[in-house]
């Protein structure tokens, strides 16, 4: 909430399946990232200083989200929203029948 602009910001979580992985998507209409950004928002303590100014944080929480996802098998992919803001998607390989991963 607090990096899509507070209070009046619009987020959206959507989830589903493609082919073997279960999908979890998190859209916000806040200022998102640019192209640049974009490739550093995993990297860990990397704050983006245009966009957070004041507010509180350690850069850690995509870092972390994408190790645990990589972790399991899946993967974290971030982008554009569209008209703006960020969307990040979690993919994570769905069980088996087995009680394994596809």
């Amino acid at each position: 909430m607090k990096y899509a602009g507070g209070p009046g910001a619009r987020i959206t979580l959507t989830c589903g399946v493609e082919g073997p992985f279960a999908v979890l998507t998190v859209t916000d209409d806040g200022p998102g990232l640019d192209a640049d950004e974009l490739a550093q928002a995993t990297t860990r303590f990397w704050r983006s200083t245009r966009r957070t100014g004041t507010t509180a944080g350690t850069g850690l929480g995509l870092a972390i989200a994408e190790q645990l996802l990589t972790g399991r098998g899946g993967r974290l992919e971030l982008g554009p929203a569209r008209p703006r803001g960020l969307r990040a998607r979690a993919l994570v390989p769905r069980a088996t029948a087995e009680g394994g991963t596809s």
